[in-house]
């Protein structure tokens, strides 16, 4: 009667046997794996609470019972049904392989069993990866059918609909600024200029708010400081074809900047923050304008170790005046020093190799400068890309980062071999080895071999980088040309040339090199008169052995010494598509005391990248390439050191080697002339060359339509305009039949142009560039070739 007693009883279980009903397609040692006791465990009903949801997490079974059998407990199992067929039907802008990789990834694939809240992730996704793309119309629907076995069949019916089309876009509130100026911020439209009427208005959700974004940073960039976008109302038709937008706007006032105040731990660095913020007194706010000097605060601290500064702008607004004074809270936070310097993913270059371009030195304090000029120093290695910078703060030293350059390498080695044929040179073999990061040495090495009826030629060029610790490099070349020269139909020219050219390259900054060298040729010239066709004219004329009267087709032996030096300037962003930046090369060689010859060249060689729009998708280049020769006495420049319209000269559109002057010569028989005819006289189809050029291409690089931004890296077209010419400046005219021209070279304004379209394409054999060209101005003794083709770097 006067106290009570509370008995708690705890269900407790010895399991002697454990037993599955209803597996078909799993083991009973797999389920059995997924249960959190064993025979001859003492278990509680939590026990088996845990072991249902064990089992429910595997994703293959559909409801789930247990019972009690005197000391046994039964799972009673409902297992999922087994996938046993996929169809998909319906799908155009995403692949079947897309589909299926991805319906692998949420584990709905044949063998396994079917989970239905999986499908429902699979149809969320894609729906919205077609609401992503503007096609709101789009449906997807996973129709199930079963088969005995507990199987089933899924058949992914997707109807992609069509694209939603803007009806039109209302803008409310706006006082300051026209409909028409807002508009013309965005991207999306709701009508096309008369000249662009074939593209349609289409709805992108993303594309909507990065256009709102721009708004909003128009406004805040001009003063409006309390602007904002009250309402976004989205209005689809009935069946999604069409969209209205309507957006309610708050402009607001204009706000100026009164005076602003550096606040906070800067220790000595005071003055240099304060001459960072250039804002005047009563400037209109500009939120861009005081994120650029944020940035350009955190920058100045970081080249000094305070690389975790922080920033916080607190305003004071008053409304009345309509004025706001800047309060820049910072703190500098602790000063951090490089602890070490490491580099990820580099498998074959060595350390040192990598180590030799950084310019941040271990030990010293942190300098984001420093660290970023070694990034780009690094990014000038051809063999080196998709650099990214790292730091890794360390737990057991205070203030200390590592500095970690992840990079990716690309082959260093390329054979090369080709087949050709021409006319006069018969059938041409050609073959390359290059290997630019020799053993991961950073050293590189190439040779190339080519062998035709008119040439024999080979060359080695091994480039040792960082010869010298302070980044002086060496260059040494060795070469052998065996070279025909077709000039009539009675006479070959052969120059048999060998020689070597060593020189030093030094670093003057990380933009700038100097060059300079010393060079040896040995050229030895055989005219070869061809008897046998001469006997077989029944008609020659005798002053058809005049030519062989020209001072260059004598027999010779040419010994030539030559001092070269050449500056190179190079500011270009990326290495083989350049999307920014200048490259200008300046080279000259003359020959020194010791020589035959006594003779100078200059050639200059500049291009600039410009980019027109944000993304540097448009990018205007501009390429001039001007060379000069002559000698230091009254004798012509040497007629093989002319400059030759090759495939790195040329104006496309004509035939390399037919631009710049031609030897002329008499044949009895003008239907044995091959080249230009005039009277009783001869041109040969190619150019000897000149001792001047002018070469200017014009490009308006664009973007490849239909082809994905990961691929641009790879594809690059462009439209071009060239102009220029090859030279003789020695010419002149004489009346004697071999040394008369049909074109006045020496006239500079003999120039010659084309425009066309070009295609360059990074294939895995090197730099190809196609071209199409049209000839603006020519002359009629000039072979056009509207289609080219050439392998390597174009300019």
């Amino acid at each position: 009667m006067f106290f009570s007693i509370n008995i708690y009883s705890k269900n407790l279980w010895t399991i002697k046997n454990i037993e599955f009903q209803g597996l078909k397609y799993i083991s009973k040692d797999e389920a059995l794996r997924h249960i959190l006791f064993n025979i001859g465990s003492t278990i509680t009903k939590n026990d088996i609470k845990k072991s249902i949801k064990s089992l429910f997490k595997t994703g293959k079974f559909e409801d789930i019972k247990v019972f009690f059998s005197e000391k046994s407990i039964i799972f009673k199992i409902i297992e999922r049904p087994l996938i046993y067929n996929i169809s998909i039907s319906g799908n155009h802008l995403i692949k079947n392989d897309i589909l299926n990789k991805y319906l692998d990834q949420l584990n709905i694939k044949v063998g396994r069993q079917y989970n239905p809240y999986l499908k429902d992730v699979f149809i969320k996704n894609i729906q919205n990866f077609y609401d992503h793309i503007g096609r709101y119309q789009s449906k997807i629907k996973v129709l199930t059918t079963f088969s005995s076995n507990n199987k089933i069949n899924l058949k992914i019916l997707i109807d992609e609909g069509h694209l939603t089309q803007i009806n039109y876009i209302k803008i409310l509130g706006n006082k300051n600024f026209s409909r028409d100026k807002i508009i013309s911020l965005f991207k999306l439209k709701d009508h096309k200029p008369w000249w662009n009427f074939l593209e349609k208005c289409i709805y992108y959700s993303n594309q909507l708010e990065k256009d709102l974004d721009n708004l909003n940073k128009f406004y805040l960039n001009r003063g409006y400081y309390y602007f904002h976008i009250d309402k976004k109302i989205i209005n689809f038709s009935k069946n999604k074809n069409k969209v209205n937008i309507i957006l309610q706007i708050f402009e607001g006032s204009k706000y100026k900047v009164s005076h602003f105040f550096v606040n906070g731990n800067v220790l000595h660095y005071y003055e240099q923050i304060k001459n960072l913020i250039t804002i005047n007194n009563n400037e209109l706010y500009n939120q861009e304008k005081i994120d650029l000097i944020v940035q350009k605060i955190k920058y100045f601290l970081s080249e000094h170790g305070y690389i975790n500064t922080q920033i916080l702008i607190n305003p004071d607004i008053n409304v009345r005046t309509k004025t706001i004074i800047l309060n820049f809270n910072i703190n500098i936070n602790e000063r951090y020093f490089v602890n070490k310097i490491l580099f990820k993913g580099n498998e074959l270059t060595k350390d040192i190799v990598l180590r030799r371009e950084i310019k941040q030195i271990e030990g010293k304090w942190f300098n984001t400068k420093l660290i970023n000029l070694g990034k780009e120093s690094l990014e000038k290695i051809k063999y080196i890309h998709d650099i990214v910078v790292t730091k890794d703060f360390l737990d057991d030293k205070k203030n200390a980062v590592n500095v970690i350059y992840e990079l990716k390498e690309n082959p260093t080695g390329t054979v090369n071999f080709g087949l050709g044929y021409g006319k006069d040179s018969g059938l041409s073999f050609n073959a390359s080895l290059s290997k630019d990061n020799l053993f991961g040495s950073g050293n590189s090495l190439k040779t190339s071999i080519i062998k035709n009826d008119n040439q024999k030629y080979a060359d080695l060029l091994v480039t040792y980088p960082y010869f010298f610790e302070n980044g002086t490099n060496l260059n040494s070349k060795l070469f052998y040309n065996d070279f025909k020269y077709h000039l009539n139909d009675m006479s070959i020219l052969k120059k048999q040339t060998i020689g070597f050219e060593n020189d030093l390259s030094f670093l003057i900054n990380s933009f700038n090199r100097f060059n300079i060298g010393f060079g040896y040729t040995r050229n030895n010239l055989i005219n070869e008169n061809n008897l046998t066709n001469i006997k077989n004219k029944k008609n020659i004329i005798n002053n058809t052995v005049q030519t062989f009267d020209d001072q260059f087709l004598k027999n010779s032996l040419v010994n030539d010494f030559t001092l070269n030096y050449s500056f190179l300037h190079n500011t270009l962003k990326n290495f083989y598509f350049p999307i920014s930046g200048n490259q200008t090369y300046l080279s000259g060689k003359n020959t020194i005391p010791g020589s035959d010859n006594s003779f100078y060249k200059i050639l200059l060689d500049t291009e600039q990248y410009i980019p027109l729009d944000q993304e540097k998708k448009f990018i205007f280049l501009t390429h001039f390439r001007a060379g000069f020769g002559d000698s230091f006495n009254q004798q012509k420049l040497p007629f093989y050191e002319n400059f030759h319209s090759n495939s790195s000269n040329n104006i496309r559109g004509f035939r390399i080697h037919t631009i710049g002057p031609k030897k002329e010569y008499t044949v009895s028989n003008l239907k044995e002339c091959l080249g230009h005819k005039n009277n009783n006289f001869c041109e040969s189809l190619d150019s000897i060359g000149g001792n001047a050029m002018v070469i200017a291409n014009l490009e308006l690089v664009l973007p490849i339509p239909f082809i994905e931004e990961k691929y641009t890296h790879f594809l690059r077209s462009s439209l071009f305009l060239d102009i220029g010419n090859i030279w003789d400046t020695r010419s002149k005219k004489q009346k004697n039949t071999s040394n008369l021209q049909f074109i006045d070279f020496s006239n500079l304004k003999n120039i010659y142009s084309s425009i066309g379209v070009s295609l360059q394409w990074f294939s895995p054999i090197g730099p190809l560039v196609f071209s199409y060209a049209y000839p603006i101005q020519t002359n009629e003794n000039n072979q056009l070739e509207a289609f080219q083709f050439n392998i390597g770097k174009n300019w």
